[in-house]
Parts: C-alpha cells; structure tokens; sequence
C-alpha cells in the first residue's frame, strides 16, 4: 500500500547519515518539527548499513560523498536489501550525472543543503508519493528524448481530457490530474536532462516535429485508403477524379 505522508509520519522510522554533525542535527531537528518521531543517526555508510540489518526504517536521508564506503555501493546495498525503502541523497554540490546515478539505483530524491523545514518536507512527500522515475527515463541512451517522449505523452493526454471536459463534467477532475503530471515531467526534465534547458528544448522540438510528420503520414494514408475505396451514391468504386472504375462495388 502506498505510503501517505499526511497520515503515517508517526509510523516512519527515519535514518540520518552525515559526517557533518551540523547537518546531521538541523536534519534531525527539521524531522521532529514534521512530526516524525523515529529518528536514529549515524556517521558513515557502513555503519548507517549495519544498523540497517538490526532496524529496520522506512526512509534513509544520506549524504551523497563517500565516506567509508561510496554513495553508489551504500545505494546498491540499501536496495539490494530493501527494494521498497525511499533513500534521499544529501549533497552541497550536486553533479547531476552522479545524482541520476543514484536515483538509477534505486534512490528517490535529493536536497541540497542549506535547506529549511518546508523544503525537506516537499523533497520526502515527492519521493515517498510521487513516481519513481520510470525504467524507460533511467535506463535511456538519450536522457532528454525520454524526458520528451514523457512530456508529449503527457501533454497530450491533458490535451484530450480539456476536449472531453467541455462535454463531461467527469473529465474534469482528469485535466487537474493530467496537468499535475505534465507539470511534474516537465519539472524532472529540466532538473535531470543532459545539458542543459536549451538542449532539452531543442529535444523537445525535435520530438514535436517528428509526431507531426508521423500523423501527417498516417492521415496521408488514411485519406488515399478513403480515395481508393470511394463509393458513389449507386454503389460504383470510383477513383480520385470521380471516373467509376468499378461497377457495383458495394452491391
């Protein structure tokens, strides 16, 4: 079942890994004022991993530079052990590359210090409620034509809904819906995409002028399927140009 952030705080078990006792106890502080009250901390990966097999938690926040042992292997270990436990990486300088390197192995999010309360809050609400990243994103050659395919799908969806809408109250509620998700995709694309805005949006236009020409070609089609199966009013096939080229056609 899926986790609630608004009613299961309570019920959450929270690990802190950071060297950095500063961070550590702003970390710690900035939970309880959330209304968690599981709240446990260690130093370094190895010893956060060990506690780990004794308790276990529902969320880990760790700090992504490697300390006895690197962010990745803590990563993989983590998840090797615990597929449904939400890790989030903490890092002052964030390289996006070794960000999404975490979150291809099996981390849900990341913060980046300084930070208030209502930060921590949004970042542990999106990866306990909000969607992984999908396999197809994390595991794309191209990053960004991943993120398109997933902002286009998107769109088009809300795009279809907003139509529906004008007829069916009931759609609705699938516009609100749709443009969240449009909104979120795009928000992860232009925080994860391989270069930076430009190159997404150039990706972007790409993507927009492929699906144009592939409905174009499929109406082509469509209208030369018509053209060729077209039936006067007395059942002839006739051609493109009106000449009957086959008596009774349709009798």
């Amino acid at each position: 079942m899926p986790k609630s952030m608004s009613h299961d705080r309570g019920g959450f078990s929270v690990l802190v890994v950071c060297a950095k006792g500063g961070t550590s106890s702003q970390l710690r502080q900035a939970l309880k004022a959330l209304g968690f009250s599981q709240i446990s901390a260690a130093a370094t990966h190895v010893q956060a991993l060990e506690r780990s097999k004794i308790r276990p938690f529902t969320h880990i926040v760790f700090e992504a530079k490697s300390t006895d042992m690197s962010a990745m292997e803590f990563v993989v270990a983590l998840y090797e052990q615990d597929p449904e436990l939400i890790m989030i990486a903490i890092s002052d300088q964030p390289q996006i590359d070794d960000v999404f390197g975490l979150l291809r192995a099996g981390a849900r999010g990341f913060l980046v210090p300084p930070f208030t309360t209502i930060m921590l809050e949004e970042v542990l609400t999106q990866a306990t409620e909000g969607p992984a990243l999908s396999e197809a994103v994390l595991n794309a050659p191209d990053r960004n034509a991943a993120f398109t395919a997933v902002i286009l799908n998107n769109l088009y969806r809300l795009s279809v809904a907003m139509r529906q809408s004008r007829e069916f109250e009931s759609a609705a509620r699938d516009v609100k819906n749709f443009n969240f998700s449009l909104r979120e995709s795009v928000e992860l694309a232009q925080l994860f995409c391989e270069g930076n805005d430009l190159d997404l949006r150039d990706k972007i236009i790409e993507g927009c002028i492929n699906r144009a020409k592939d409905a174009a070609t499929r109406l082509g089609r469509l209208r030369k399927r018509l053209k060729k199966g077209r039936v006067d009013e007395d059942g002839n096939e006739i051609d493109e140009d009106g000449n009957i080229v086959n008596e009774g056609a349709s009798a």
